[in-house]
């Protein structure tokens, strides 16, 4: 701008100059001459006049010719000086307009001048203020390298000062082997025109005062000033951005060594189910290449039905529906490049790259896992059937001889015998935890709870421990204890809960000292304590105390004993009675473990009384059972419930007895393992008889779960399954059913609802065993290992509908009756599957009971 206004100003004053040389100067001349001639003229006439005039004056009349010519000569003499006024007046105008127009066209330009200069410093002030705050670096250098300028950021850059870079080569600010090459590139640049990165921004590297290398991004521009060549390069620091992508790098070759050596199988999926990626593991696992699976449906790698279900289920989830398996880890089935199908882990979880849904599906080939389970459960079954064998003599015979069907005992023996019994008792319940762990922790555990009164269950359960504290050389003293104080819970269970409490506090009490057992009401709740003096737990051991295998004193693990599952299974109890476990412990002081249950405040009616359930008789059992002491205790106990029986000690021997007396049995015990041929090979061909195809079988094995498993649903006939050691009541219970002895069908209540439940159980409690289970899943778990004459079905369930269960009942070998008590309508089609429908609202204890009466005894 600053040039501009020079420019012009003096473009202004050359036409001035020209104005003045081209018209002024030749006018002014002009007219100088045009007076001075006219003056003279006029002057030569005047006097030629005077002199006329007096020759005339003096020679003539007035009316002389020569008077006349003098006049008219006066007269042209006046006119010639008018006009030579009017020419000087005219010129004098001119002349001030002219000076007038030069005097404001200087004045024009002078102010046109002041405001070129001034715009020109403030243009000059606003672009040094933009140089000096600029992030990047500015460095002007001439035509040979040298520095001309340098703003305050290419000074904090490089680290030196204008004044010591201003008139040095810009070589100094380069490393090698840019230091070397800039001249030459230079000059090859001012020869020839080619140009490597004027114009073209590139990343370099620069150095700083102190020696330092450092990445930097460069762009330089050539302009010409005056005909001279200079050079602008814009720097900019980078070292913080190129530590950050190496960092990115590394981060993301970290990230891609994890997912190509991880163990478990990567898939990420669209939400059309088109596969995007696949790690090497997933290729390990499915047996494909990452080539021939990504860009293909992901239902490639699913066997049926899965394979059908998942384009279905996507779609219905991407279109609002609810997710079964996102965000939630479950076992499914996978299937390889060859067919092959089998078990995985499976975690899904849904991620949004650039706007667009994607899936993450973590796998694991869980085939190894599964096997090893299977050797482990095979391992387990053949331990505990070497475990339970004589255990189920030892604990049968004690219960002959304690009920003195063999004859009356001196109170001191009996007093051994007890002891002897407990123990067997606390064996059986170790061996039945370690083998049952994962049942319980499955939710599977059905539950038979009534109305129990604390007082007289807490000192039961001081009684059944005295073992212990003989043992351990403590007592238990049971000391607050308010009076008839009930909950509503399983005895059994409870006392379960109760036998790993105080087994505890007796392992980690000091000799002689006392264990407390006391109950108090606390906020609708009844409290159960049990407090020790022992060293206390530490409270970093708080969070791994219920683990499974678990005990926080390992160094004193042998001395003290356990398997460090008590108090996991303890906590799952509880919490199936709606209570909670806790504690608090000081070191060096004792421990109190505690369960709070809630209160039973009201009892039914006894206005209410049920209506008698009635049944048959039989016989005779046939007892097929290759271990003398078992089959003798079988005999003995079948005896009780006055029921005879045949033994049988292989499946030759079972054979004969039915050839010859097949009318004689109403039933059969079996045990799978037999010397001459396995149990399940007897029973096909029992079944296969048209004489014995009928005939009701009990089997008592230790490989009853399995053989029930293996049959899957061929099992007809078969009344239970029970495991070694023998159940005497279950035992009892289903011989008299089998033999028409029964007098207390057993009746599976389905009910989430507690209170329902308490309600029934009254009802049926004296002519009915009644057995509870609140979910789908421990329904379906007892319903495969015991048998019912009745389920009283609820169709809304915490973990499904109730209705789900009736094609696991449809396929038991016996299926038991349904009557269906709900709160929920019932379709048509599901009430045509079950003998009765009540809903609750409109269902009176008395209908109620009239038709499970009625739906056990049709006749």
């Amino acid at each position: 701008m600053l040039g501009l206004s020079i420019s012009l100003l003096l473009h202004s004053q050359d036409a001035c100059s020209t104005i003045k040389q081209s018209y002024i100067d030749p006018l002014t001349l002009r007219l100088n001459e045009d007076i001075t001639t006219t003056a003279a003229q006029t002057e030569n006439k005047i006097q030629h006049a005077t002199l006329l005039k007096t020759a005339t004056t003096a020679s003539a009349p007035t009316h002389n010719p020569h008077q006349r010519i003098a006049n008219r000569d006066s007269r042209l003499i006046h006119q010639y000086r008018i006009g030579i006024v009017s020419i000087g007046l005219i010129t004098l105008i001119l002349a001030g307009v002219l000076f007038g127009y030069l005097y404001r066209t200087k004045k024009r330009l002078m102010h046109s001048y002041d405001e070129g200069f001034n715009e020109a410093n403030d243009s000059s002030a606003w672009q040094k203020t933009i140089l000096k705050h600029m992030v990047d670096g500015v460095v002007t250098i001439d035509q040979h390298g040298i520095i001309q300028t340098i703003n305050p950021a290419g000074e904090r850059i490089f680290g030196y000062a204008a004044t010591e870079v201003i008139g040095r080569n810009v070589k100094m600010l380069m490393p090698s082997p840019y230091q070397e090459e800039h001249d030459t590139y230079l000059d090859n640049y001012l020869r020839t025109g080619k140009a490597r990165i004027i114009g073209i921004g590139r990343q370099v590297e620069g150095r700083r005062k102190n020696g330092q290398t450092f990445p930097l991004d460069l762009a330089v521009s050539e302009i010409t000033v005056a005909g001279k060549h200079l050079f602008t390069g814009i720097v900019r620091d980078i070292s913080e951005r190129i530590e950050a992508e190496k960092a990115i790098k590394a981060g993301a070759s970290r990230l891609q060594a994890v997912l190509d050596h991880v163990v478990d199988g990567i898939i990420t999926i669209n939400s059309k189910g088109i596969v995007q990626g696949f790690n090497p593991a997933a290729e390990k696992i499915f047996a494909y290449s990452a080539e021939e699976v990504i860009g293909r449906n992901i239902n490639m790698l699913m066997p049926a039905p899965y394979q059908a279900q998942h384009d279905g289920y996507l779609q219905n989830y991407m279109q609002g529906g609810k997710a079964s398996i996102i965000g939630i880890g479950r076992e499914v089935e996978g299937m390889r490049k060859d067919g092959s199908v089998f078990p995985l882990d499976l975690a899904v979880s849904k991620m949004y790259i650039d706007g667009e849904t994607l899936f993450s599906g973590i796998v694991r080939d869980i085939t190894e896992r599964k096997q090893m389970e299977k050797m482990k459960n095979e391992f387990i079954s053949t331990v505990s059937h070497e475990l339970r064998t004589p255990l189920t003599s030892i604990r049968g015979s004690l219960g002959l001889v304690m009920a003195e069907t063999v004859g009356k005992l001196p109170a001191s023996v009996k007093d051994m015998l007890t002891i002897t019994s407990n123990n067997t008792e606390r064996l059986l319940l170790l061996i039945n935890d370690i083998l049952d762990i994962q049942k319980i922790e499955a939710g599977m555990m059905a539950f038979r709870f009534h109305s129990l009164e604390l007082p007289v269950f807490l000192q039961q359960a001081i009684k059944s421990n005295q073992a212990y504290a003989d043992q351990y050389n403590v007592r238990f003293v049971l000391k607050a204890c308010p009076d008839r104080v009930r909950v509503y819970a399983d005895d059994d269970r409870m006392m379960q809960v109760m036998n790993n409490l105080m087994s505890n506090a007796a392992k980690f009490s000091p000799r002689g000292e006392t264990v407390e057992i006391s109950m108090a009401r606390q906020n609708g709740t009844i409290r159960i304590s049990v407090s020790d003096h022992g060293p206390g737990i530490p409270d970093d051991f708080r969070d791994k105390l219920y683990d499974k295998f678990t005990q926080y004193d390992s160094t004193d693990k042998r001395q003290k004993g356990g398997t460090g599952l008590g108090l996991s299974i303890t906590r799952l109890i509880i919490e199936k009675h709606g209570g909670r476990i806790d504690y608090v412990s000081k070191p060096q002081v004792g421990t109190t473990f505690f369960v709070e249950l809630p209160e039973l405040i009201s009892e039914l009616s006894d206005n209410i009384l049920p209506i008698e359930l009635k049944d048959k008789n039989s016989p005779c059992i046939l007892i097929v059972e290759d271990d003398p002491d078992v089959a003798a205790l079988l005999q003995r106990m079948l005896a009780e419930t006055g029921v005879n029986s045949d033994i049988a000690c292989n499946a030759a021997e079972a054979r004969q007895l039915l050839r010859q007396h097949v009318d004689k049995y109403n039933a059969m015990t079996l045990d799978i393992i037999l010397p001459d041929e396995d149990g399940i090979q007897l029973l096909t061909s029992l079944r296969q008889n048209e004489t014995t195809r009928d005939l009701p079988v009990i089997v008592i094995s230790i490989k009853a779960d399995d053989a029930r498993r293996e049959l899957n649903g061929g099992a007809i006939g078969i009344l239970d399954w029970i495991k070694k050691p023998i159940d005497p009541e279950r035992l009892n219970h289903v011989v008299k059913h089998a033999a028409g002895l029964a007098k207390r069908p057993r009746i599976l209540h389905v009910e989430d609802e507690q209170d329902i439940h308490y309600l029934v159980s009254k009802m049926l409690q004296h002519d009915c065993e009644l057995v509870w289970t609140s979910t789908l899943l421990a329904a379906r778990e007892i319903l495969l290992e015991e048998n019912f004459d009745l389920i009283l079905l609820d169709i809304g369930l915490p973990d499904g509908s109730g209705l789900d269960l009736l094609e696991t009942i449809e396929n038991l070998p016996k299926p038991p009756r349904v009557v269906i008590f709900s709160a929920q309508n019932t379709a048509p089609e599901a009430a045509q599957q079950v003998s009765s429908v009540l809903v609750k609202s409109h269902t009176s204890n008395e209908q109620l009971l009239a038709t499970i009466a009625r739906t056990i005894n049709p006749g």
